[in-house]
């Protein structure tokens, strides 16, 4: 399998703006990029992701895209409903959380809402 480094790549490439998804009339996800911030506010998910990997399998494919974002100096802030989840990449402060990961790149601010997430994806 090819690895693909588009997701860094277009974090990076963005300095600012927003883009607001919505489904059904009813907001679902919210991007916003200013400076070396970029957050992903997920309000609601209205579909179900089949075959999904395990929790862990999914901190541990993060840390590569954490890596890079670190390198080019740009944080990462996943949230649900305005609620900060899971930060990557330059601001990230891993704590306990580096036992988990094994990276010093990614934060998880709330474990409860990070499993929340994940059973999503």
């Amino acid at each position: 399998m090819q690895k693909n480094n588009l997701p860094a790549n277009f974090l990076t490439y963005l300095e600012s703006g927003s883009l607001k998804i919505s489904c059904d009339s009813s907001p679902a996800i919210n991007f916003n990029a200013e400076k070396n911030i970029r957050i992903i506010d997920i309000i609601d998910i209205p579909i179900k992701v089949s075959s999904k990997p395990g929790f862990v399998k999914q901190l541990s494919e993060a840390k590569d895209l954490a890596k890079n974002l670190k390198k080019e100096k740009i944080t990462l802030e996943i949230r649900l409903k305005g609620e900060p989840v899971l930060r990557l990449g330059e601001k990230a402060n891993p704590k306990l959380a580096k036992i988990v990961t094994l990276s010093s790149d990614i934060e998880i601010t709330d474990l409860k809402k990070l499993k929340t997430l994940s059973s999503i994806f």
